[in-house]
């Protein structure tokens, strides 16, 4: 289960690095979060290997993924990860999105509904009222326009910005800088330091144009709409120590979502995939095994 090599397929708008864990069985797609990369599912092969054929992309400008040229939002997003699975020949695929790439999962099960078998929404929620929706609709409007001015000169100063990678290596390679970022996602440290050190440089090594797309790109009205139509059976795992994600946002979503299940591990950060690896993947094995789903439909939402 080498899951540690980087692949590389060119698509139409430029390459996109990889790992996979693939031998015939049915295929997972895997999708990281803001600021994060493929290396966040490194726990998943001793998990799910035996199940399922395993693919974790990094989006663009994150992990080894080079950013692209052109506005890299959400809807584009979505359409690369569906290019994605073309380059692969994968016709369907269950799909496994962590926070950020969750919402570009929905994307993807609400636009192509005859691609995805079963999805997985890991540590994701939404507004939870109507005074919530409106006041993140608005700062989606006003921080989309402003992107669109600035991302010229954004985009003209990523080689500059390049040339500073050697000393975020440094910086976050110090113990006091990795673990307090760390802190902000876990609520425990695991006890391999290496890879939170690691990971904390991947995040520090985003390029600021793709991660600033992808975080305007959070409060866009086009994931509220595809929960409307989104029909493919949903998973939303979630933990009960997320600051990042409430799980009073993930009840939220589940309201929206037709045909739901809900599971909530105990104790347990942002990053369960990493940070409770055995209870994570349990339950996300016994969604993708199961003959028949026990989902209830969401309740309707709130409108006012």
């Amino acid at each position: 289960m080498d899951f540690s090599t980087r692949h590389r397929l060119t698509l139409a708008d430029g390459p996109v690095v990889y790992r996979k864990v693939a031998d015939g069985k049915p295929p997972l797609l895997l999708i990281h979060g803001w600021g994060g990369s493929s290396r966040h599912w490194q726990e998943t092969p001793e998990h799910l290997s035996d199940i399922r054929d395993l693919y974790a992309l990094d989006l663009p400008g994150h992990g080894d993924t080079p950013a692209r040229p052109g506005a890299t939002g959400p809807e584009a997003l979505a359409r690369l990860v569906i290019d994605f699975a073309d380059g692969l020949g994968l016709d369907r695929f269950d799909l496994n999105g962590h926070s950020w790439g969750a919402a570009v999962a929905i994307l993807v099960a609400a636009n192509w509904p005859e691609r995805v078998d079963r999805l997985v929404l890991t540590s994701l929620g939404m507004a939870r009222n109507a005074l919530e929706r409106f006041a993140l609709t608005q700062a989606y409007h006003q921080m989309h326009l402003s992107l669109s001015l600035w991302r010229p000169w954004l985009a003209m100063s990523r080689p500059w910005l390049a040339l500073s990678r050697p000393a975020l290596d440094w910086f976050g390679a110090q113990p006091l800088v990795y673990r307090a970022i760390a802190a902000h996602v876990l609520r425990q440290l695991p006890a391999d330091e290496e890879m939170v050190r690691v990971g904390v440089r991947e995040f520090l090594s985003t390029d600021p144009l793709s991660a600033l797309e992808c975080a305007v790109g959070a409060g866009s009205p086009a994931f509220a709409a595809a929960l409307e139509t989104m029909a493919a059976p949903t998973l939303i795992v979630n933990a009960d120590a997320d600051a990042v994600m409430p799980s009073s946002g993930a009840r939220a979503l589940a309201a929206r979502i037709r045909n739901v299940r809900e599971a909530l591990l105990d104790d347990c950060g942002h990053l369960p995939m990493i940070e409770q690896p055995e209870a994570y993947h349990r339950v996300v094995r016994e969604f993708l095994t199961a003959t028949s789903l026990d989902l209830r439909s969401g309740e309707q939402p709130d409108t006012r």
